[in-house]
């Protein structure tokens, strides 16, 4: 298993779309695909950070889903519209507490 994590600073006065865009991302592509577990979305209480936090069998399924029509539609100029950046990393689990 591999967790992907990906921190997306956002527009304080646009977190609530960003957050949005990005749920709709996971509810209508992600979490459907092979390979996919769980994931988590939260939101900073300084409205400046959106964070995904997804499990995935392995990254071969994370690249696989990243190749999707519907990934690829739903990253669109207005999903970018609220986010300053975003800073994406595949880790392995190496302990669960």
């Amino acid at each position: 298993m591999i967790t992907f994590v990906n921190v997306f600073t956002v527009l304080p006065e646009k977190q609530e779309d960003a957050f949005l865009n990005i749920q709709k991302v996971y509810m209508d592509v992600v979490k459907h695909q092979p390979g996919f577990i769980s994931a988590k979305l939260l939101v900073s209480d300084d409205k400046t950070r959106v964070t995904a936090i997804a499990n995935w069998e392995s990254e071969v399924d994370l690249k696989a889903m990243r190749e999707t029509p519907g990934f690829k539609d739903l990253h669109n100029p207005q999903f970018y519209q609220a986010i300053v950046s975003n800073d994406g990393h595949v880790y392995s689990t190496v302990v669960d507490v």
